[in-house]
């Protein structure tokens, strides 16, 4: 590889480390983009919504909401569907959502069950419903796609499969060690390689231990009609909590097929995808506990969906790397961790608050006045955690 042409060297070509990649070379930094993978994976769609239950979390959002916009543009296409999100569930369950929405200014509505219902015919609803319009459906490999593109368009540099061994910190930068023998050398290195980060940092960075989570999918197609003055079904997190519920129903008691499980409704051209989260992910490799998962997915078609018919095909499994989100600094390292659960969602965003880090180890002056003033980065550091460094 080329040395010593290069003001930083991000490793990992996901969504982070490519959005990251982005927002760095459109500063006008030289960039170097590493993965080892020839083309890193990418599938499904993400659910991208600017409110979320935790204040810092919520403000990162409403920042990526802007880049989400800048990417579009520079793009030339269309990355997030917007289809409208709709969190429902037992009022206490989501009372922590409403109030960070109502500090952070987030647009939204609040529904009862039969309100949403009539809204959107054919899906059923839990006590309450909150609707955030300004949300959407992104399709990872598109964006993934864009991010690495717009990056290279403003003058990054990409090498897919090229295996990173370690990274290594010198008194006058970092160096990136790749398989082979051959290396690469920058002032500041980005490592945004999920997982694997401990491993690349090992002496250099004493992280958190790496957490994965299990996604449990099953596809889903509308075989009822809907009316023609129906509105397209949103993106849904339903937040099912049968024990706020039981204590909401009182003397009543438990509604009958309550559903057990918290799912995900990704909505597609003609149907929907249901997605469960299991954290941790099992022990067990490959599908095992899929088939249960699926099960009760399915039960809960019938229950809250019962206009939509599951797929024979069957569930799919895919796992996250996930743990608490860290966006931080050590010395001449910059690195992201946990960005995985989040998918694309939060990458436009994440990218800036990284490639500010970046500079800050460049020595570069911080803007005044910049968008995201609002946003606690503090919360995002590995001294939030309690960790080594």
């Amino acid at each position: 590889m080329t040395q010593d042409r290069y003001d930083v060297v991000v490793v990992g070509a996901g969504a982070t480390g490519s959005a990251t990649a982005w927002a760095l070379a459109r500063r006008g930094r030289r960039v170097l983009l590493l993965d080892r993978a020839q083309e890193p994976p990418a599938q499904g769609r993400d659910v991208v919504r600017p409110g979320h239950a935790d204040v810092a979390r919520c403000r990162l959002a409403l920042l990526s909401h802007q880049w989400w916009n800048v990417l579009e543009h520079e793009a030339g296409e269309r990355l997030v569907d917007p289809t409208g999100c709709v969190e429902h569930g037992p009022v206490e369950a989501l009372r922590p959502l409403v109030e960070t929405l109502l500090v952070t200014s987030v647009p939204f509505e609040y529904l009862t069950g039969p309100e949403a219902e009539q809204r959107w015919p054919g899906m059923r609803f839990d006590d309450r419903a909150v609707v955030q319009p300004a949300a959407g459906v992104a399709d990872v490999a598109a964006t993934q796609a864009a991010l690495r593109r717009q990056a290279v368009s403003h003058g990054a540099d990409l090498a897919l499969g090229a295996d990173v061994r370690r990274v290594e910190v010198r008194e006058d930068g970092a160096r990136v060690h790749v398989a082979d023998g051959d290396h690469v050398d920058a002032p500041v290195v980005v490592v945004c390689a999920g997982a694997a980060s401990a491993g690349l940092l090992d002496g250099v960075v004493a992280l958190p231990p790496a957490l994965v989570v299990r996604e449990t999918r099953l596809r889903g197609d509308r075989v009822e009609a809907l009316p023609p003055s129906s509105r397209a079904w949103p993106a849904f997190v339903h937040r099912a909590d049968p024990v706020a519920h039981r204590s909401a129903r009182g003397d009543l008691g438990p509604d009958d097929g309550y559903p057990a499980l918290s799912v995900r409704g990704e909505p597609t051209d003609d149907g929907v995808v249901l997605v469960h989260r299991t954290e941790p992910a099992p022990a067990a490799a490959g599908n095992a506990g899929a088939d249960a998962v699926a099960t009760e997915l399915a039960r809960y078609v019938a229950q809250c969906l019962p206009g939509v018919a599951v797929d024979a095909a069957g569930p799919w499994v895919t796992e996250r790397a996930a743990g608490p989100l860290v966006l931080d600094r050590v010395g001449r390292v910059v690195l992201a961790l946990g960005t995985g659960l989040h998918g694309v969602a939060l990458a436009p965003g994440s990218g800036q608050v990284l490639a500010d880090l970046v500079e800050d180890g460049l020595g570069v002056p911080r803007q005044v006045g910049a968008d995201d003033d609002e946003l606690d980065r503090s919360r995002f550091s590995l001294a939030a955690l309690g960790a080594a460094v």
